[in-house]
């Protein structure tokens, strides 16, 4: 791995702030972090914070990079960067910045969950048996979850040449240089540690009392959906099967959760009423179904910044005109999302509609700047809705995997579908993901993951695709990653 990982440093953090000291990391300061219970705590924020950084999904991984490559924009001519991504040129100096920027974060990253780790064994006695489970559990499922997202980038079509090189995967805290692995040998120990982290996480609170979304004490035990919880790795191991091919396992592992009354319980589908009659402060990321998330304390910024025609400027992430009612929406405008998460624009020269999802609510208290809602800071990263895709594409009886589809079309307030007459599973279930996921990342790896061309922004979802090489749904490996092989 590269050599700047020598310099390596521990990012921690405190509370569900976003900001990140960085401490040097050496034999004193790990002894140091690591003689209390409060430091382990303080790492593993360090973790999920930088998960929620600008370089990973706080930006790149969300509604940025990644949603410019699966073509969820149409790009504004001014904003040479955008245009870089929207044509798939990773030469171009700052695209090939930012990927380097989302590869070092990623496995800076890796490096502080798989310190935590051995620090939970070395450390035997400072955290309780049940907590040292828990935190084990949690960073096998993010270092799991880390290589995954740097596999769906940065490696082959996996349908195509699953044992064609890809990336290293680091399971210490040493730095030292990695080899690159097959995609199908990294996918085999991505699912090794998710089987290890449910086990360990077989007696996460999530279970007994849900999300615990507000908060009471102890505090470290509370906000489940900002950490890798239970349910959050029955999720991810179903998304990762799936990605591998392996329908069989990949449906069983999204029944487990679809089929268990308490997770339906703690994870319940939004509530209407909180959404379409609500315009102070509606809960447009349908926080009740978000299994794992990130805080974002900046949340309404990205509106501001990127989706508000008023301010964005060259920033302005728009789809075309008539694309979002016409062609992603087609017919069905009673949905949820559109209902809560597009309003027409009313800016002079931007037609069509903004997309809301980010966009600022009002406070509890109006007079306490830090007071918030929950659901105002939330980002979502894996959502229950995405099991029943997962269960419904798994189906070989398609009757069955419509049985999924119109559940989940269910939650967002649309009539079932039959099965019948409604053509092919799958298609459908594009139309799905590109509803769902607006602003969250994952159109270009559904699009890898299918290995299909990726329709243009200009064109709609139900029009022509644009063709494109299958080298450009592989990104390339950062040229200082590479110098060092």
């Amino acid at each position: 791995m590269k050599t700047v990982y020598y310099a390596l440093v521990m990012l921690v953090a405190t509370g569900c702030s976003d900001f990140l000291d960085v401490v040097p990391r050496d034999k004193q300061t790990r002894e140091q972090l690591f003689a209390n219970k409060e430091g382990f705590y303080t790492a593993a924020n360090g973790v999920y914070n930088g998960i929620a950084s600008d370089p990973l999904h706080g930006k790149a991984l969300s509604y940025e990079m990644i949603d410019l490559l699966g073509k969820r924009h149409a790009v504004v001519e001014a904003n040479t960067y955008f245009r870089s991504l929207d044509a798939f040129n990773y030469s171009d100096a700052p695209v090939a910045v930012a990927i380097e920027e989302t590869w070092n974060m990623a496995y800076l990253l890796v490096l502080n969950c798989n310190e935590l780790i051995e620090n939970v064994d070395r450390q035997q006695g400072v955290l309780s048996a049940a907590e040292a489970k828990l935190l084990r559990g949690e960073m096998l499922a993010a270092r799991a979850f880390l290589h995954f997202d740097m596999l769906r980038l940065f490696g082959p079509v996996y349908r195509e040449n699953p044992s064609a090189l890809s990336i290293p995967y680091n399971e210490s805290a040493s730095v030292t240089a990695l080899p690159l692995l097959p995609a199908d040998t990294v996918v085999g120990r991505i699912l090794r540690d998710l089987t290890a982290a449910r086990q360990l996480l077989a007696d996460d609170p999530v279970i007994t009392d849900g999300p615990m979304a507000s908060p009471g004490e102890p505090a470290r035990a509370r906000y489940r959906q900002l950490r890798l919880n239970y349910y959050a790795a029955l999720a991810l191991e179903a998304r990762v099967r799936l990605y591998a091919g392996d329908k069989v396992n990949a449906l069983a592992t999204a029944r487990v959760l679809l089929d268990d009354p308490v997770a339906r319980g703690h994870f319940p589908p939004v509530d209407p009423s909180t959404l379409l009659a609500n315009q102070v402060n509606p809960d447009r990321v349908f926080s009740t179904e978000v299994l794992f998330g990130i805080y974002k304390k900046d949340r309404a910024a990205i509106y501001t910044r990127y989706f508000d025609p008023e301010n964005a400027g060259t920033n302005l992430l728009h789809p075309r005109q008539g694309f979002i009612d016409g062609s992603l929406f087609n017919g069905e405008t009673q949905d949820y999302r559109f209902q809560s998460q597009w309003q027409q624009s009313t800016s002079v020269g931007v037609t069509g509609h903004v997309f809301t999802k980010f966009k600022a609510i009002a406070r509890p208290d109006a007079n306490d700047p830090d007071s918030e809602y929950f659901h105002a800071t939330l980002a979502a990263l894996l959502r229950v809705q995405e099991v029943y895709y997962i269960a419904a594409e798994c189906e070989a009886n398609p009757t069955d995997g419509y049985a999924w589809l119109n559940q989940a079309r269910a939650r967002r307030g649309l009539p079932a579908l039959d099965a019948s007459t409604a053509g092919d599973v799958l298609t459908r279930l594009r139309v799905e993901y590109l509803r769902e996921f607006y602003g969250e990342g994952q159109a270009f790896f559904l699009y890898k993951r299918l290995d299909a061309a990726i329709p243009s922004a200009e064109n709609g979802a139900g029009a022509t695709p644009v063709e494109n090489a299958p080298a450009a749904r592989v990104l390339p490996l950062p040229a200082s990653e590479i110098e060092n092989r």
